[in-house]
């Protein structure tokens, strides 16, 4: 059986170790500026990549995910693009293309620091389908990452062969509350390009209650306020989760819009991303 043992982060964020890659470039802000930097990643418009600045002994860490910045952050604190730019004026710099799953995770989980599984591999693994665990599994002497996941299931990566693993789970949990207020902003974003999505949302509701019974009308256990998501509040949240991301993906599709059309750069930076199963309708 392997113990997994991570080396004490002195940091107030986790810099989630990515696979390795070659680097895209690498290169001194002394010779190239950011200006030409910037340029480089901005005509790029599917851009999924992480760039690491580096500037005596200090470290900075930028993420794109599908073409949108989800945002930056040094050892202590969340930074936005410029404000990183600024705050690194001579820095080597090194770009690297990540899958988007991986990109946006390494930023949700940049305030969480990795906790130890209740169980050895492949005890574990049901635990982490059930609770439909968004993060990353780290394993060996180093704390490399084994396998990335999503919503329940693995995105990149490989499976653990057996012994114990580190689980690193995305800062915010699943909560009732927090799915409604996320899923009632995508549907403003949607309502932007579709006047009549709340009656389409109920509609598609009222289709998909066999599978998911919270969603019958008559019942009455989750429904709409204008453009507001309503539940009752002893629904359990994994039931809502799933009842949501259905109805969700059941609208969109009805009315020809994609969710990676809308504006939702500022929703993807939100651990509730991933939480809420959003990434698998990208």
């Amino acid at each position: 059986m392997i113990t997994a043992e991570l080396t004490p982060i002195r940091s107030d964020r986790f810099w989630l170790p990515l696979p390795s890659r070659p680097a895209l470039y690498r290169l001194s802000t002394d010779h190239y500026p950011w200006s030409e930097v910037r340029s480089d990643l901005e005509a790029r418009p599917m851009l999924s990549a992480v760039l690491e600045a580096e500037q005596q002994g200090r470290r900075g860490r930028l993420l794109w995910n599908a073409g949108a910045a989800l945002g930056g952050f040094d050892d202590t604190r969340d930074l936005g693009v410029n404000e990183l730019m600024s705050a690194f004026p001579r820095a080597t710099v090194q770009v690297t293309l990540v899958d988007p799953a991986v990109a946006g995770l390494a930023w949700q989980c940049r305030s969480a620091q990795p906790e130890a599984l209740s169980a050895a591999w492949p005890q574990a693994q049901g635990q982490l389908v059930s609770s439909n665990f968004s993060g990353a599994l780290l394993g060996g002497e180093g704390g490399e990452v084994i396998s990335f996941w999503q919503s329940g299931r693995p995105v990149a990566g490989s499976l653990p062969v057996s012994g114990q693993v580190q689980q690193l789970s995305a800062p915010q949990p699943l909560g009732g509350q927090a799915l409604m207020e996320f899923w009632s902003k995508v549907l403003l974003l949607a309502s932007a390009q579709a006047g009549n999505i709340a009656e389409i949302w109920r509609s598609s509701a009222a289709d998909l209650a066999d599978d998911h019974p919270c969603l019958d009308p008559f019942a009455r256990e989750v429904w709409l306020e204008k453009l507001s998501v309503q539940a009752v509040p002893d629904l359990s949240a994994t039931e809502l989760r799933d009842a949501l991301l259905a109805v969700f993906d059941a609208t969109l599709r009805r009315l020809r819009l994609r969710l990676r059309n809308l504006a939702v750069a500022e929703l993807q930076a939100s651990p509730m991303w991933s939480v809420s199963g959003a990434g698998d309708l990208i």
